[in-house]
């Protein structure tokens, strides 16, 4: 992550298929049991059976991924808390609140979201050249990737593309060249993850967890629900990774920035926020919140990048370019302007500043919560 969308987001600061979520309804409604835990019988079902693309965009339910992969597994209603737990949310929130999220800027500079792109049989074929830390793992492959297709247009130049039919995830970081028609799609790294498989393992963020891992996608937040663990970014790290980050993987340490490593969060680590979904009924925030804080207390939050030594940490979406990509109208503006959102350049600014005591709510829990294996 570079520090131009930093810069951005300190700006803003200042102003598969089948699961149970907690529901906090469109802005009118109340959720499920006045956002109580939902009844063992609200797993809502999915229909992943049809091709998705353009026009069949997946429903606000779907998820990647199996129910095993950490990013679908749900917290424990009595967590194991890593040890370390008080000093890294102290170090955390030493940064200061999270960064509001922007959204609704496809095709800016602002834009360090992740598109999502699901090939179809008739897209060009492109041939994969990473140009950068050597060869990576899915060096000279040929995939089909929508012609259209665009990369995030921020610097880290995100893009994901998804094949039903192979079952595979293609992630890049820094898309360089993507001629039309087909041809050498030149970028900086990237890698591939299973569609049904853990969502780990690929090379296009720091912690090597799939592109599409832990995005909020405006249908969900329109729908009221999140059945996922959210991806998180932080100002820098430990220098460390736990599970399920690779093993060996750091990002920028806090050290590289003049900073001390001692209680920064390692990539990987799991915060959760210790609110109950009664409490999180009570607050008197806006209902796209309530589903987001749903979502952390209900999954969590997993460390998968650094923010380049600024700003104190946030969350990841979609990026409009999913949809805008194909002359398509923006769906973070409808969610936007159903919400009140307000206006923040050619997006929309989604508070998250306000109305929780992070360091007192936020607990880092033990890696063994995301492996399944704590006893």
């Amino acid at each position: 992550m570079t520090a131009a969308r930093v810069i951005v987001l300190i700006a803003l600061a200042a102003v598969s298929a089948t699961f149970v979520a907690i529901t906090f309804g469109s802005k009118g409604g109340g959720g499920d049991q006045a956002g109580g835990a939902p009844p063992a019988d609200a797993a809502a079902r999915c229909r992943t059976d049809r091709p998705f693309g353009v026009n069949r965009w997946p429903p606000a339910c779907w998820r990647p991924y199996s129910d095993q992969s950490p990013f679908n597994r749900r917290v424990p209603s009595r967590p194991r808390v890593h040890h370390d737990s008080a000093a890294i949310v102290a170090r955390l929130t030493s940064w200061g609140p999270p960064q509001n999220l922007l959204a609704g800027h496809s095709g800016t500079d602002d834009d360090y979201f992740h598109p999502l792109y699901w090939a179809q049989p008739n897209d060009p074929v492109f041939r994969i050249r990473c140009v950068r830390f050597g060869r990576c793992p899915i060096e000279g492959h040929r995939i089909r990737i929508p012609d259209a297709a665009s990369a995030a247009a921020g610097s880290d130049g995100h893009m994901a593309v998804l094949n039903q039919r192979t079952g595979w995830e293609y992630d890049f970081w820094q898309v360089r060249s993507k001629p039309a028609g087909g041809g050498d799609l030149v970028v900086s790294h990237g890698g591939r993850t299973r569609l049904r498989g853990s969502g780990l393992g690929s090379n296009a963020t720091a912690a090597w967890f799939g592109l599409a891992a832990g995005v909020i996608r405006p249908a969900e937040l329109t729908a009221g629900r999140i059945g996922h663990a959210l991806f998180m970014h932080v100002r820098c790290s430990a220098g460390t990774s736990v599970r399920p980050a690779r093993r060996g993987a750091t990002a920028a340490p806090c050290r590289s920035f003049g900073l001390d490593n001692a209680g920064a969060p390692p990539l990987g680590a799991r915060f959760w926020l210790d609110l109950s979904f009664k409490e999180i009924a009570a607050l008197r925030i806006p209902q796209w919140k309530k589903t987001i804080l749903a979502a952390m207390h209900r999954y969590g939050m997993l460390v998968g990048d650094t923010a380049g030594g600024n700003g104190s940490w946030g969350i990841q979406g979609e990026s409009g370019a999913s949809y805008t990509s194909f002359g398509r109208f923006d769906p973070w503006a409808d969610v936007a302007e159903e919400f009140d959102v307000p206006r923040y350049g050619q997006g929309y600014v989604f508070p998250l500043t306000g109305d929780v005591d992070w360091a007192r709510h936020l607990r880092v829990l033990d890696p063994c919560v995301s492996r399944g294996s704590c006893r």
